[in-house]
Order: C-alpha cells, then structure tokens, then sequence
C-alpha cells in the first residue's frame, strides 16, 4: 500500500487524508512484467471495518481548512458512526468497537519533516484520486516514454488504456530488457471507496457508472526485446512513437522500429490476419535495430544521460554523453545517418544530464549539466550559443523541461540536486548569468524529473528522491492574508506554498515522470517497483 497526501484546490480548500497502519504485516508481492496489481484500498473507516482486528490498528487523520469543513467533518463523523463493520468471524460488535480509537488524531504528514513510526505502514485515501494503479515489473525501468496513439485525443472515459516504452536495469545485465507496454482496464479509483459516497462527476462520464469492466483489475502487456546492456534514458520520437532510441551503460545509443510488437499489443486481430499471409513470418521477428551509434571518436565513446527527439524535424536526434560531448544525429527515411560534433570547440562543462528541444524554433535545444551550468545549442553550428549558471551555489542541474506552449516558450523549468526547482526566462540568458525568476526549495531531496503538462502553460510536475511527486500551478497567487489566517489555525500548514496542488507520495526512488498528452490530467512515474498511474481528484481545475 502506498502513502498519499493530496492538497485540492490550495488557498480555497486544503485537505489531507491518510491512515496509518500500525504493526501492519503486509503480503509478499510477485514482481511481473506481464502482470499487474493496483493497490487500490480506501483509507476510510468503512473499509477498515471490514478487516480482521489484531494487531493492527488504523487511526484516521484528517485535516480540513477553509470555512465549510466543520460542516464536511461532521458529515463524515456521522457517515462513521452510522456504519456497521462486518465481522468475518462473528464476533460481538460491542467488544469490538472497544479495541478501535475512541477519538481521531489529527495531524498533517510533512514529508522531510516528520517521521513515521517504527513498523507503520501508510495508505492513500481514495476519494484524493480519480484514478491510481501500481503497476509492477520484473526490474526497474528507471526510464520510460508516453508511446502516443491513434485512439483519440483528451480521453476521459474508463476503462483506460496507455502505453510506454521502458528500458530495465536489472541485477544481471542479460536479464535487461527494452521494449514496449500497454496498460490496459485502467479503472476509476474512486470506486473503490464507499459505495455510498457522490463524487462528483462530470455529466459525459455518467454513463460509465453502470459499465461492469469499471471494477476489473489492470492488465499489463508488453513486448519486450532482452539485451546485455542496462538502459540510462528512453525516447520515442515524436512523428512516429514506435521509434525507440535508448541510452545505454555500454556507451553507446541504440534505436529501434517497434512498430510491429505495437501492432501486437493494439491490434493482435489484425495482426495475426497479416502473419497468417505471410506463412508466420512476421512471428518471433525482432524488432529491427535501425542504428547504433559507435564507440569511437565519431559518437561515443562513454555512456551518457542527455537524450532527446526534435519534435519539429523528423529523425533528428540530440545526444550528449557524462564526458560533456554533445552530438546531433539525422536519420532519413532510407536508412542513411548523418551526425555533427557540436562540442569540436570543447565539450559541455560537465556529464550532460538532460537535453530538450524547443517546440517554436526547429534548431534549438538547451542541456543541462552535473557542473550546474545550463546551454543553448544551434544544432546547425558547433559550440554553445549562451551558457549560464542554473544554480546559485554550484550543484549538479539534474533536469530541465522547456515550456512546450507557444506563448511560454521563453519559460525554462530546471531541477536540482539540492532539492530545489528553478524558472528562468530564456530572453534573459543571454544578458550574462541571470537570477532565476522564481525559486522553489520545498523538497528535501534530489529533484529527479520535471515536466510542464501539455495543456495548461501554468502546471508542472516534479519528482523528487524524497519519494513524491508535487503538482504546481504558478497561476496562482499568494494571498498573504489568507495565509496568516491557515497558519494561526494550522502552524503545521505554514511552510506549504501557495502554488501547491497535489502530492503523491510513497514512491521508492521515483526517476522520470511524464503527463499523459492523451489523458488530460494524468501522470506516470517510474521508481524502483514500476510505474505508479494516477489522476488527482482535482485534475479538471488543475488542467484549465
């Protein structure tokens, strides 16, 4: 089971559930590539009725601010006290409910700040999501990308279905893999709470509440490809999804067509009419390996980080390597590769971390490095065009994301390894080392991943090594008065700022995280267990 501590609609309503487990004594769990579990469990007295008494004992913790939640509290106070748990082994009710708290505790978890207790064990309250499924695979794929597909833009309705392209980094280099998944029967969360509970539900999706695959357990699929070598970084290009290229420990980039397993796992109907034609011929068949870049002078001869397609130019591909060589690769149609050196005048001050292309000017990208510098190339010439410090005390920038909407492309988005996320204005960089325009030193730990949603200029999503996820929306404004009011109510809520709108926590080293461009409002995050796939309860105000 997972923590999850969910703050909706902050500076209006700030809400926070979460139940502790106490000498909990939780199931092994089989890790697989092919299947899936969600951990999906209400963090309501309801639901814990349910179970056996013993040792464990579950204490609710609720938070509620903004006026009205004395009126919400009492209601959930009666919806308690008006249950009856079922007993599985009949036992009288009365002494029962006497082993269970008499009175609520209740608390904020601050992640960094407080600790939980030895042998606790937390839980996420449903009603904070509107979809959340842990999917679990053999060995980490701490890299992944959105394999985007041709069944519809902005989709809400459940069941859902996704797929990614992952590279693994097994203990054993020959059980690495790289490939393709689909998850599939991807439910809406909130039922799994009280059936008694309305939440509220936009009026095109009502029809769903009747569809009986809405209660089906996840599935997840893949078509895997098994390599010696463990997997850095994980891109699909743009124009065509099923081109996978792959940064690996070898040092070397390798890309791959999967069209043909993706066919498999979207359309096997259709594609075992195209085998049968062709006498199994296309059964077994390997993806084809389409180009590797070289282990010399003339690629790499080192293993890197900084991976990305143009979004603008087909085929076109940046790649920069922990010795700060950066280089900028073309595939054409026909199979040829050209590439260019664009550190012949001197590589990047340090191991290239990240690199992002611009969504408005077809030749630009910037990378970020472990020395704590940030650059801006012209893939048409050699050398950095404008290099500037992204940190003001000299660590490593670990991420950067580059606003893909038109009128905030000037709007960069790095993260740090001092916990800290930065933006800046690239109109600015080239006047020397400008200050960043905002700063943010909330998180406590390595920040690991960030990524500007696809539909709302305003939001980033940021993953960081104190094992969460934050949603941030910079449209919103302090309200100083506000505050001082929250923080004499709650001094505990004092240090949270403004623009945070949602946590999910209780990840295991979360690396990479990406906004589903297809499913509005939704976020995958990779860690050491797999790939955590959930929606906040608040995902329409956040996407507006």
């Amino acid at each position: 089971s997972k923590a999850t501590v969910s703050v909706l609609n902050w500076g209006i309503r700030a809400a926070r559930h979460y139940t502790t487990h106490t000498n909990a004594m939780p199931g092994k769990r089989s890790a697989s590539a092919h299947k899936s579990e969600s951990r999906k469990r209400s963090a309501s007295v309801k639901s814990a009725g349910k179970r056996r008494r013993g040792d464990e004992e579950e204490v609710k913790m609720m938070v509620e601010d903004q006026a009205g939640a004395d009126e919400f509290e009492d209601d959930v106070s009666d919806e308690f006290e008006d249950e009856d748990p079922i007993h599985e082994d009949g036992s009288d009710e009365d002494a029962e409910m006497d082993e269970e708290p008499q009175e609520a505790q209740r608390v904020v978890y601050r992640p960094g700040i407080d600790e939980m207790p030895e042998g606790a064990e937390m839980t996420y309250d449903s009603a904070a999501y509107d979809m959340y499924h842990k999917l679990e695979l053999d060995w980490p794929c701490l890299s992944f990308d959105i394999v985007t597909d041709a069944h519809g833009a902005a989709r809400q309705k459940y069941p859902l279905t996704c797929y990614f392209a992952c590279g693994s980094q097994a203990a054993e280099g020959e059980k690495n893999y790289v490939g393709i998944m689909k998850g599939s029967s991807l439910c809406r969360t909130r039922f799994d709470g009280d059936e008694d509970e309305d939440p509220e539900v936009d009026p095109d999706e009502e029809e769903d509440d009747d569809d009986e695959d809405n209660d089906a357990d996840p599935i997840l699929e893949s078509k895997l490809t098994h390599d010696s070598a463990a997997f850095n970084r994980i891109r699909c290009m743009p124009q065509q999804p099923t081109i996978l290229a792959a940064w690996t420990d070898l040092g070397t980039v390798k890309i791959w067509d999967y069209s043909d397993q993706y066919k498999q796992l979207d359309n096997p109907a259709e594609w075992v009419r195209e085998n049968a034609a062709m006498k199994g011929a296309k059964a077994g068949a390997p993806p084809p390996l389409l180009f590797t870049t070289p282990h010399s002078a003339e690629g790499h001869t080192i293993e890197g980080f900084g991976l990305g397609w143009s979004p603008l130019k087909r085929g076109v591909l940046a790649t920069g390597d922990c010795e700060g060589q950066v280089r900028v690769w073309s595939l054409t149609e026909s199979g040829t590769v050209a590439s260019s050196n664009l550190s012949s005048k001197g590589p990047a001050p340090g191991s290239v971390e990240d690199i992002k292309w611009s969504t408005v000017q077809e030749n630009m990208f910037i990378c970020c490095t472990a020395g704590g510098q940030c650059q801006v190339y012209d893939a048409r010439a050699p050398g950095a065009k404008v290099t500037w410090n992204g940190t003001q005390n000299g660590v490593d920038v670990n991420v950067l994301d580059w606003n893909p909407h038109k009128k905030a492309s000037h709007i960069l988005a790095t993260g740090n390894d001092d916990g800290s996320f930065l933006l800046w204005d690239l109109k600015m960089v080239g006047k020397g080392n400008p200050p960043p325009i905002q700063t943010y030193t909330f998180l406590n730990s390595p920040v690991t991943s960030v990524e500007w949603n696809p539909t709302n200029e305003n939001l980033l999503a940021v993953a960081s090594d104190d094992n969460q996820v934050t949603l941030w929306d910079f449209s919103v404004e302090r309200d100083r008065e506000e505050e001082a009011e929250l923080a004499a109510r709650h001094p505990e809520l004092a240090k949270f700022p403004a623009q945070l709108m949602f946590q999910h926590m209780g990840l295991q080293s979360p690396k990479e995280l990406h906004w589903h461009p297809q499913i509005p409002g939704t976020v995958l995050v990779t860690d050491q267990q797999g790939v955590d796939i959930f929606r906040p309860a608040n995902w329409r105000g956040l996407i507006r």
